[in-house]
């Protein structure tokens, strides 16, 4: 054999030892590290109460954002104000409602109806587009949260029985960054 041959046949034999049958490739699958828990639904600081009238085919957004702990305690002003919104001029034209002890109308701005205003907080109120689902899950979207439609929503009656949509959502994201038209918290 030359020189060159033994190396080569050394290696060969070395390359056979390696290879039985029980060795193989072998494959392993390592889980990721959860980047970003999913939040869980109804919990965190931000909070939106909202309405949309009439409930079926929604023509107007009330939509009241803020801290969950302020929001909570303007919660029954909230529900008394929904209770005093009617259509006189029908629903294409804007509603008309009492506004409770304290809260201040600043007129239309913008794309809204009414901005409402209730100390640092505020409630736009605008025509609607699209319908509630898509609406409560932007919203919910909104808060950073995930949307169970049956426990953010609840059916009401207004003045003049006309029916509405509540809508109760809490998430950990201030919504008034969110942007677009529809949002109740651009200064």
């Amino acid at each position: 054999m030359n020189r060159l041959a033994a190396p080569l046949v050394a290696l060969g034999l070395l390359s056979l030892l390696g290879c039985g049958p029980g060795e193989g490739v072998r494959s392993y699958t390592v889980p990721k590290p959860n980047e970003k828990a999913e939040p869980e639904a109804g919990k965190g600081d931000y909070r939106i109460l909202g309405a949309m009238f009439p409930a079926d085919k929604p023509a107007w957004f009330f939509k009241f954002i803020g801290k969950a702990d302020e929001l909570a305690a303007q919660e029954a002003a909230f529900d008394k104000f929904l209770a005093s919104v009617k259509f006189p001029d029908g629903p294409d034209k804007p509603p008309a409602y009492d506004l409770p002890d304290g809260w201040k109308s600043d007129g239309p701005r913008g794309m809204r109806a009414d901005t409402i205003r209730v100390g640092s907080l505020e409630m736009s109120v605008i025509a609607a587009m699209g319908g509630p689902k898509e609406n409560v899950d932007r919203w919910a979207g909104q808060l950073g949260t995930k949307m169970d439609y049956a426990k953010a929503t609840k059916e009401i009656t207004a003045a003049g029985g006309v029916k509405g949509l509540r809508v109760d959502l809490t998430g950990p994201k201030n919504p008034a960054g969110a942007g677009g038209p529809f949002i109740g918290g651009g200064r």
